[in-house]
């Protein structure tokens, strides 16, 4: 193919869309970006807009690469939201750009339980366990891959707790730790996670399209994406919130029992907003992908991490607003 054919990037006005409407448009790539709302000026420059809801059909779409980003990433939505955005959204993405010859999917790794050992793409999970975001992706994804891939290609890919600026999700939640100078934490904290910075992800969906660029074609396939190593959450919750405060942080650890109890019981009440089972857990149980197949398969190299990014993220708070990113203002600029 000698010119770079067109793209389709659904959610390009939150963070990982935003993010891939950039990346791609910075390598000469044709874009038509997807949103709900009135556009953010600065995109406009950088694609074609297409206003519209996904929750609804959509009229046809052409486009030879579509990035499926769009998400209602939320742990505490009702299933019937999760599965309007997330299930329902994304077949309406498919089904109006149906013709499409390559169609990434962003997951997460909220498809699979909380294990101790390293996450691969093809260990079964209890769908029973999920979360309700988590269920609602791993459905999305079972539906995408119930469809006729053999003159087209679909790669799933499953990151981890994606950051960096521009985050409204694992920031505003980590910077809610924080009163009165300490950091309030749930146990310990003493867990390996993964985590994936934003760029790496884009780094990865380049690397599917230039996978399927290459010949590949005819195929679904599925691929965890992170950061080069998993953290220890504890080590790296304090060097970030210490970096965006300007001062050490001391830790404390509230007791992870009651705080589960107390959890559960106001999910069960339906008043669980920021404090849900499914949060603490995140911050409390382990949860790191393995990387072997995306490395052999796509060749893909993760060139960010957390540590590396700590100035850059403690810069973009303080830019915007500690009290803004808290609170996941929806109004945080777009070209971060």
């Amino acid at each position: 193919m000698s010119q770079k054919p067109r793209m389709l990037i659904t959610g390009a006005t939150g963070f990982v869309g935003a993010n891939l409407v950039r990346h791609f448009a910075a390598r000469g790539w044709e874009l038509k970006a997807n949103g709900r709302g009135v556009p953010p000026m600065p995109l406009l420059d950088l694609a074609q807009y297409v206003e519209a809801d996904i929750q609804k059909p959509l009229p046809p779409q052409q486009a030879e690469v579509v990035i499926h980003a769009a998400a209602l990433a939320s742990d505490t939505a009702s299933t019937e939201a999760l599965y309007q955005a997330n299930v329902m959204g994304t077949r309406h993405v498919f089904e109006a750009s149906r013709n499409c010859a390559c169609f990434i999917y962003i997951s997460s790794s909220s498809v699979y339980e909380h294990a101790d050992h390293a996450h691969i793409e093809t260990e079964n999970v209890d769908h029973h366990k999920l979360s309700p975001y988590g269920l609602s992706k791993r459905s999305a994804e079972d539906w995408l891959l119930d469809q006729d891939w053999s003159a087209s290609s679909l790669y799933i890919l499953r990151p981890r707790a994606v950051y960096g600026p521009g985050d409204r999700v694992l920031l505003p939640r980590l910077l809610r730790l924080v009163r009165a100078g300490r950091i309030f934490a749930p146990g310990e904290m003493r867990v390996s996670s993964s985590l994936t910075h934003v760029d790496n992800l884009c780094g990865a969906v380049e690397n599917a399209v230039a996978h399927w660029l290459s010949g590949s074609n005819g195929s679904a396939q599925i691929f965890n994406v992170a950061d080069a190593e998993p953290y220890e959450m504890r080590n790296v919750v304090q060097q970030l919130l210490s970096n965006i405060h300007g001062k050490k942080l001391p830790f404390k650890a509230l007791p992870l029992r009651p705080m589960e109890t107390l959890a559960n019981v106001l999910e069960q009440l339906k008043l669980a907003r920021q404090f849900s089972p499914y949060a603490l857990a995140a911050v409390s149980k382990n949860s790191v992908l393995d990387l072997q197949k995306i490395t052999q398969t796509l060749g893909y190299v993760p060139r960010r991490n957390l540590r590396e990014s700590l100035p850059e993220l403690a810069a973009w708070v303080q830019r915007v607003g500690v009290q803004r990113v808290k609170q996941a203002d929806p109004g945080l600029p777009w070209d971060m």
